[in-house]
């Protein structure tokens, strides 16, 4: 497997599990329009450059792989964001990124 085709995996989780917090944020900020618009932005481009890493990764590894594998950008905004709103996993949350982790990694290694 290629190490740059995996770049672009992580690169496309990550921007677009930033772009989701960004829209997020965006919505506390309603009288703020300043910080509404940097953060539209911000998020605008991060899946803008997601879109791109996916494109990308797909190239290197086919869509019944990969399409998986984005999904843990699921996982990090349900670990990331919460922590940072400051809500708390429950053990069902964590069985659930347990199952889905362990999904994706059968499906990866199959």
């Amino acid at each position: 497997m290629s190490q740059l085709g995996w770049m672009y995996v992580l690169g496309g989780i990550l921007f677009s599990s930033f772009a989701q917090v960004c829209l997020k944020r965006a919505t506390a900020y309603e009288g703020n329009w300043i910080w509404w618009i940097v953060l539209m932005g911000s998020s605008g481009l991060s899946y803008l450059l997601a879109f791109v890493a996916y494109y990308l990764s797909l190239r290197y590894f086919s869509i019944s792989k990969i399409a998986p594998v984005m999904t843990i950008g699921v996982i990090l905004i349900v670990v990331g964001y919460g922590a940072w709103a400051g809500e708390s996993i429950t053990s069902r949350h964590a069985i659930g990124i347990a199952l889905g982790l362990a999904a994706i990694v059968l499906i990866v290694s199959s």
